[in-house]
């Protein structure tokens, strides 16, 4: 299994080596985004003051934490879809199923790069914060964090596999990364507090992880909740993440078995 997955690493790795302007290009988009929230902060920031007492933070700290947590997470939201659908424009998908991997080791290989290198971003977005932006991160819980940063991505990784389903069995059309890619981010209190949507949409947002994700990481980043004081969105987490896991292992081994019998896995 350690040898499957560290295979897959490499190949990756290589491939990922080979777009060196890609990466400088991702790392200054990222930046520059941020300088776009910090100037709205500037222009707009104390209008938000009162949708953000809550969390006893100002905008910028709020928004630039929330994407760097979002970024991160999504990257189980997105990457199962993408990187399946690239194996199948590669014409490597057929051959890496038809190896002696199970279907549990092939979509942690398959997406291991990606996790790794959302670290290292998380890791760069953390510095950038504390020493070019002078973002106070020392009433952090670190306990909680990791808490919420598991069950978290346990979640989003489970979304993620159930968008893989829609690529292994219709090559094209992904509602659900439609859904994940227009809503979250959206109603889930990423880029503003949920607090300053109209009721309905707060009632709906609250079908969403990641605005429990998300209130979680504030308060704990913030204002140092612990696990007492986040019980209601880790125990919700906790239960997106046990009901969604075995849903979407189960989705997933249907789809390829699907695709299999139909013979359709080299098609794309």
């Amino acid at each position: 299994m350690i040898l499957q997955i560290l295979a897959f690493l490499r190949k990756d790795f290589l491939i990922e080596k080979s777009y060196k302007l890609s990466f400088v290009l991702g790392a200054a988009s990222t930046f520059t985004g941020m300088a776009v929230f910090f100037f709205i902060d500037k222009l707009f920031g104390r209008v938000m003051t009162p949708y953000l007492a809550e969390y006893g933070t100002g905008y910028f700290p709020y928004v630039f934490t929330a994407a760097a947590f979002f970024g991160y997470i999504g990257t189980g939201a997105g990457s199962y879809a993408e990187r399946l659908r690239a194996e199948q424009l590669q014409g490597t998908l057929e051959a890496s199923l038809a190896a002696p991997v199970s279907p549990a080791v092939f979509l942690t290989a398959l997406t291991a790069w990606n996790f790794i290198f959302a670290t290292f971003e998380l890791a760069v977005y953390a510095l950038a914060g504390i020493f070019i932006f002078k973002l106070d991160l020392s009433n952090a819980n670190v306990p909680a964090l990791a808490a919420v940063f598991f069950l978290s991505a346990l979640s989003f990784a489970s979304l993620g596999i159930f968008s893989s389903c829609f690529i292994l069995l219709f090559k094209r059309g992904n509602p659900a990364a439609w859904v994940l890619n227009n809503f979250e981010g959206l109603l889930g209190g990423v880029y503003f507090p949920v607090a300053v949507l109209p009721l309905w949409l707060q009632w709906f947002s609250k079908l969403l992880p990641v605005t429990y994700s998300i209130r979680a990481l504030q308060l704990a980043l913030h204002k140092g909740a612990g696990f007492a004081e986040l019980k209601v969105e880790l125990i919700a987490l906790a239960l997106f993440a046990l009901t969604l896991a075995p849903l979407s292992a189960a989705a997933f081994g249907a789809a390829l078995k699907k695709s299999r019998k139909d013979g359709t896995l080299g098609q794309y």
